[in-house]
């Protein structure tokens, strides 16, 4: 099948929900694996049982054919079982599951269309009975509308054609009105599994959209915390794997309690609206996510961004925010500013069990998140409106300027 195939439908159906809905019909399809292999072993075992003694010259070619079906039934099984239900993937990753299920689902389809040929029967009896287990072979295979639904049909026409074929070109009397069961058979498990497909995406869609309502903060309509924190895991991952830089910054709106005192909630509530609206001029990658990460905090996740270009983002950001000129009579600057802090990481290690080399450091996913919570201090503590960079795992800068403010208060 074509590389990517799954994604490609889901696109064509709704862009928006793309990632979210694979993420939902993979896991479905791999959370019901063990129903493949006990369908293909039952249903090759009655096929064997049926042709066993009606083809005595063909024993061994059945044990063969009996033999393949049961080992990559085995095989997809085995291969299914890496698959996490609750593990967050990658568009890429999905791809990759649901393509290489597809793979042994039509190997699996050809060899069982196969065996319309090789044991094609001559009478009547025989011929219904095998179009019955391949029908059910078929009815079988419906999971596979998870992956795609382009998928499905190619396996109703692997398994039937073959059968279909032998039967009209047959002069025998009465195996051209099989043929003709045969394909009106075809044509409504087609009719059938689109309904099937289409009420499945239906469902997902449903799902998915309210899955967007928990994971969006009403107020700024932008992502929430939650959100914020698996996608982070998301992409931690993705950078681990494609040995990318991953930034992040930490933004909290300079003195937010005194402008709410002065001009009301209402007033604040429209204040962290138009900041996160100006958040959105710098996240225009699709991999890119800001989102509020508490009262006047913001977050905003930079895949593959260095801390250079971070930085740089950090500070159009302030700029944009102070040129709002969101009146602040409280403020020492006038108006509404942000503190910003940046910081980035390079994972170098993800818990597999591997060990880094002697001249690489190990780094973890809570050290970014301090590092930029540090930054983000160091601004707060130097006079706010302004960006401050830390890089990931250095927080010796913010631990004395930590020690110092403690010693301040102590001695007050």
């Amino acid at each position: 099948m074509e590389p990517g195939l799954v994604e490609k439908e889901a696109e064509k159906e709704d862009n928006n929900v793309a990632p979210s809905l694979m993420q939902g019909q993979i896991a479905y399809l791999y959370k019901n694996k063990a129903f493949g292999i006990w369908n293909n072993f039952v249903l090759a075992s009655i096929f064997l049982a049926v042709f066993w003694n009606h083809l005595p010259s063909q024993k061994m070619s059945l044990l063969i054919w009996y033999g393949l079906i049961l080992t990559l039934s085995i095989v997809r099984f085995l291969m299914g079982k890496n698959f996490k239900i609750n593990r967050q993937y990658t568009q890429d990753e999905l791809s990759y599951w649901a393509n290489r299920h597809v793979f042994f689902t039509t190997l699996l389809s050809t060899i069982w269309g196969i065996a319309g040929i090789m044991f094609f029967p001559q009478d009547l009896i025989h011929q219904v009975l095998l179009a019955f287990i391949l029908s059910s072979v078929l009815l079988a295979a419906i999971p596979t509308l998870a992956a795609s639904r382009l998928a499905f049909y190619f396996q109703i026409i692997v398994i039937l054609l073959p059968t279909i074929s032998l039967l009209l070109l047959s002069e025998e009397e009465g195996h051209g009105l099989m043929a003709f069961a045969i394909i009106i058979l075809g044509i409504t498990l087609i009719l059938i599994s689109t309904y099937i497909y289409h009420l499945l995406f239906e469902l997902q869609t449903t799902h998915i959209a309210l899955q967007a309502l928990a994971d969006t903060d009403q107020l700024t309509d932008i992502a929430n915390r939650r959100h914020f924190d698996r996608k982070f895991k998301v992409e931690w991952r993705r950078a681990m794997r494609d040995q990318n830089p991953i930034s992040m910054m930490m933004i909290d709106v300079d003195y937010f309690k005194k402008y709410n005192d002065s001009y009301g909630h209402q007033e604040g509530d429209k204040c962290l609206q138009a900041i996160a609206k100006a958040m959105g001029s710098i996240t225009n990658r699709p991999a890119d996510l800001s989102a509020r990460y508490g009262g006047e905090e913001f977050a905003i996740l930079l895949p593959a961004t260095s801390q250079e270009n971070a930085a740089m983002l950090a500070e159009r950001l302030r700029k944009k925010i102070e040129n709002l000129n969101i009146q602040h009579e409280r403020s020492s600057f006038g108006v509404v500013t942000v503190s910003i802090g940046v910081s980035c990481c390079e994972p170098a290690w993800d818990f597999t069990g591997k060990t880094p080399d002697e001249d690489q450091k190990v780094v973890f996913p809570a050290m970014l998140l301090t590092a930029a919570d540090n930054a983000l201090y160091v601004s707060k503590e130097q006079g706010r409106n302004q960006v401050s960079e830390q890089g990931c795992g250095d927080q010796k800068l913010s631990e004395a300027l930590q020690k110092n403010a403690n010693a301040d208060l102590t001695a007050a």
